[in-house]
């Protein structure tokens, strides 16, 4: 496990297509953590690196910190996206345990996330230099090749389970995926994150699914970004839903399959 710090200007994205290209080339999974984070210097990395150890003694990784961009990497060997995501929540919970997390965490496995262009590994490196939205939360990147719109996505439920199902299934898709509990929390996520796409449940405390699509119309006209996602199975439900903007309809119990294709049909 190789731990580098660099005071220079370093083209970031240079580095991750030789280590990419180089894994896939031969055959092997690689995963990709950027992070943004400031003041980190070698006694810091060095601590990261014990952490990180301690929580996956398995890993095998090298550690590359451009001070210039502010940007850290982790280039985790054999890792699937999956296996990536999971160091991700590791290393998130150190950096924001010690203030040093500025940003969002991007994660990548290639070729699970696409092919290792130069053109999408540039893509990847801006989503971290030149975000279109500030947070610290940790988001999977999309191959930027495939021309498909919908890239962020809030789930919004009641149902812990539901949610955390929905989520899990459209990361491993690519998608960034955020969730929400009711429709007050949503509105807010929304007006900070502006996702791509909503996925809503109609039966939600204090904003119900009608009342948040009727604010977001208010807010911000994003016709035909809305999927209901709810047990109501009356047509004068679906009706209203429709009226209010809503793209698609599904009703519970349903397909993980059927959802994700109705996703792919908005970007058509």
């Amino acid at each position: 496990m190789a731990v580098f710090m660099r005071d220079q200007v370093v083209d970031l994205n240079q580095d991750l297509f030789n280590f990419v290209s180089f894994k896939c080339v031969n055959g092997l999974a690689c995963g990709v953590i950027l992070a943004r984070c400031a003041n980190l210097n070698q006694k810091v990395l060095d601590s990261l690196k014990n952490y990180m150890s301690k929580h996956q003694p398995e890993l095998s990784a090298q550690y590359v910190y451009d001070d210039h961009n502010q940007v850290l990497s982790i280039l985790l060997d054999n890792w699937k996206l999956s296996a990536t995501h999971y160091t991700s929540l590791i290393l998130k919970d150190f950096l924001q345990d010690h203030h040093f997390l500025e940003g969002s965490i991007v994660i990548a496995s290639f070729p699970e996330s696409g092919e290792p262009s130069s053109f999408n590994l540039s893509q990847l490196v801006g989503c971290v230099t030149h975000p279109k939205k500030e947070s610290k939360e940790i988001r999977i990147f999309t191959d930027q090749s495939t021309g498909e719109e919908i890239q962020s996505i809030l789930v919004v439920d009641t149902d812990e389970v539901v949610r955390e199902f929905v989520r899990l299934r459209l990361e491993l898709q690519g998608y960034a995926v955020s969730e929400a509990k009711d429709g007050h929390e949503a509105l807010e996520k929304y007006s900070l994150m502006s996702p791509d796409l909503i996925i809503t449940e109609l039966n939600l405390p204090i904003l119900d699914g009608y009342q948040l699509m009727n604010q977001i119309n208010k807010r911000d006209s994003k016709s035909g970004k809305v999927i209901v996602l709810t047990d109501k199975h009356l047509s004068s439900h679906m009706n209203r839903a429709f009226e209010l903007g809503a793209a698609d309809y599904i009703t519970k119990p349903f397909s993980i399959s059927e959802l994700t294709w109705r996703i792919k049909k908005l970007n058509a």
